[in-house]
């Protein structure tokens, strides 16, 4: 397997999500399984080439929140606790 290329901001090929387009939760009943889709446009240079979706597990799911969160958290928000003191210092 060839190594991933580099992550470029200038590339002309993109995914970009689709604002009206839910993430969707299917159940396949024969498999047992729940996975997660979330509806992309691919474009190039601008321009619309098609339709497409990123199938993330529970798991893959449970993960990308986490990292979102952590990025959400670290640039915009304070913390939402603050440190517990001992009653009666």
């Amino acid at each position: 397997m060839s190594a991933l290329p580099k992550y470029d901001p200038e590339c002309s090929w993109r995914a970009e999500r689709i604002p009206d387009r839910p993430v969707m939760r299917v159940i396949d009943v024969q498999r047992q399984d729940t996975y997660f889709d979330l509806p992309l446009l691919i474009t190039f240079n601008g321009g619309a080439q098609g339709p497409a979706y990123l199938r993330l597990e529970v798991d893959d799911v449970i993960d990308l929140v986490d990292e979102l969160n952590l990025a959400l958290d670290v640039r915009v928000r304070e913390p939402v606790t603050k440190a517990c003191t001992p009653l009666g210092s």
